[in-house]
C-alpha cells in the first residue's frame, strides 16, 4: 500500500464512474459492440509500487473539439457543518493528552513528544492497515428493475449507506447493499441530460456528481437529485463517460472521444494532469472509473473494442495489467457481464458494483482479500 497520512474521518463514500451511449457510435466504435470473450488462464496479477510523482511527459494535446472551454459558473459549495472539540487531560504524572487532535506531552524527565490521533467515534482509523485491493471475484447479481434497461451511471452514498443507478435516458432507482430497492424508479434532473454516462459521491459535500458525455457536471443532494450546480468543464475532454473523486480532492475523468484520464481539480476550474490510457495503461476505449476502497488507487474499465479492466495509480501508473473482464484474471474475476458500466465502489465493505450497460442487471463483486470498512480511512483532501 502506497503510504499515506492520517485524516479525521468524515462520512464518505466511495465513487463510481461509468461508460455508454444509446447505441449511437463514440469516436468512430460502435458502443453495442460484443465483449470480448476469450478465455484466459487464471494468473496472480503483478503488483508494482506508485512513485507518487506525476510524469510531466504524460500531458497530451486532446485532439477532440472543448465543449464549453473556459466556461465556469459561480460555485455556492459550503462544507458541512462538523466541528471537532479537543479535549486536553492531565494525568497524575503532569503528562498532557488531547483527544481528536494533534497534542503536545510533557513528560516527567522535562522532554516533549506530539502524538497524533484519528477519531470516528471514538474509532481509531489508520490507513496502514487497511490492504489495497488488487482482485475482485463475482459473487452474485441482481435485477434493478429500472425499465430504461442502459444503466450508465452510480455512486454509494456513504452518508445513507446505499447505492444510486442511474440510466443514460435518465431514470433512477436507490437500492441497499443487497441490490434491494428503496425507492420507486424517479427521474434524473434535466441538467444532467442528455446521455448522464457517469457520476460518484462527494462525502466532503454530501452530494451526488453527475456528468453526462457533454461533459457538464451536475452537483445533486444524493437521495432526491435535487440539483445544487451545473457546469460545462471544457478542457479538450471529449465524450466524458466516467468520473472519479480521488483522495487528492480532484476530479477523476474518463475521456472516452480522447482516451485520456483528465484530472481537474474538485471545482472543475483547473487542468491538474492528463493520462494517456492508450500509450501508459495500453486501455484503448477508456469508459469507466471508480476509486477503490481503502485506497488511493482506481479500478478503470474499457468496453469497446473488448471489455477489459485495471488497476492503476492517479498517475496512470499500473498496478494490475488490463485483462479480460469476468474471465479468470485480475482485477475482475468471472460474472462475465457482457458490456460493463455504471461501475462503483463501496467503502463499508470493499465491494465493487459492475452493471449492464445494455441490460437492467447489476454484478457485485468481493474483494479477494475479504470484506473491509474503509470509510473513516476515505476523506479526500
Amino acid at each position: 500500500m502506497n503510504a499515506r497520512r492520517l485524516r479525521l474521518a468524515l462520512p464518505w463514500i466511495l465513487l463510481a464512474a461509468c461508460n455508454g451511449d444509446d447505441g449511437t457510435t463514440r469516436g468512430g466504435e460502435s458502443a453495442t459492440g460484443t465483449a470480448s470473450t476469450t478465455t484466459a488462464t487464471a494468473s496472480t496479477a503483478t503488483t508494482s509500487t506508485a512513485t507518487g510523482t506525476a510524469s510531466t511527459g504524460e500531458s497530451e494535446s486532446a485532439s477532440a473539439t472543448s465543449t464549453s472551454a473556459g466556461t465556469t459558473a459561480t460555485s455556492d459549495e459550503t462544507t458541512r457543518g462538523t466541528s471537532t472539540t479537543a479535549e486536553t487531560t492531565t494525568t497524575t504524572d503532569g503528562t498532557t493528552t488531547t483527544d481528536g487532535a494533534t497534542s503536545t506531552s510533557t513528560t516527567t524527565d522535562g522532554s516533549t513528544t506530539d502524538d497524533t490521533t484519528t477519531t470516528t467515534g471514538g474509532a481509531i482509523c489508520d490507513p496502514m492497515e487497511v490492504p489495497d485491493t488488487l482482485a475482485f471475484t463475482y459473487a452474485t447479481k441482481f435485477d434493478t428493475g429500472i425499465p430504461d434497461k442502459v444503466l450508465q451511471a452510480s455512486f454509494y452514498n456513504g452518508d445513507a449507506d446505499e447505492v444510486m443507478i442511474m440510466s443514460f435516458s435518465g431514470k433512477a432507482r436507490r437500492f441497499d447493499l443487497a441490490g434491494n430497492p428503496l425507492s420507486d424508479v424517479f427521474d434524473v434532473p434535466a441538467e444532467a441530460l442528455p446521455k448522464l454516462d457517469g457520476a460518484t459521491y462527494d462525502p466532503i459535500l454530501g452530494r451526488g456528481l453527475l456528468i453526462n458525455q457533454a461533459c457538464v457536471l451536475t452537483e445533486v443532494e444524493p437521495q432526491t437529485l435535487a440539483v445544487i450546480e451545473s457546469k460545462p468543464l471544457g478542457f479538450g475532454m471529449s465524450i466524458c463517460a466516467g468520473l472519479a473523486l480521488g483522495l487528492d480532492n480532484n476530479l477523476y475523468i474518463a475521456s472516452y472521444g480522447t482516451d485520456e484520464m483528465v484530472v481537474l481539480s474538485r471545482d472543475g476550474m483547473t487542468e491538474v494532469r492528463r493520462v494517456n490510457m492508450i500509450t501508459k495503461v495500453t486501455l484503448d476505449g477508456f469508459d469507466g472509473i471508480a476509486l477503490i476502497a481503502g485506497s488511493e488507487n482506481f479500478l478503470v474499465m474499457s468496453t469497446s473494442p473488448k471489455a477489459d479492466a485495471a488497476i492503476i495509480d492517479g498517475f496512470g501508473n499500473v498496478l494490475v495489467p488490463k485483462a479480460p473482464l469476468g474471465q479468470m484474471m485480475a482485477p475482475m474475476i468471472g460474472g462475465a457481464p457482457m458490456l460493463p458500466d455504471a461501475v462503483l465502489t463501496i467503502c463499508g465493505n470493499g465491494h465493487a458494483w459492475l452493471c449492464e450497460a445494455y441490460d437492467a442487471t447489476c454484478f457485485d463483486y468481493a474483494p479477494e482479500d475479504g470484506d473491509k470498512n474503509a470509510c473513516p480511512c476515505l476523506i479526500p483532501g
